[in-house]
């Protein structure tokens, strides 16, 4: 379980390096996490 946590604090950090470092990419956070959250609401 602790690996689990261990990979998602990673992929947080790459998440908010790639969206502060690489343009374009904060519009496919956005739509992937909105189509999450969209999905989880039905």
């Amino acid at each position: 379980m602790r690996y689990f946590y261990w990979c998602i604090a990673a992929a947080l950090i790459v998440t908010v390096l790639a969206v502060l470092f690489v343009p374009g990419v904060d519009d496919l956070v956005e739509r992937t996490f909105q189509g999450y959250v969209g999905r989880a609401a039905r």
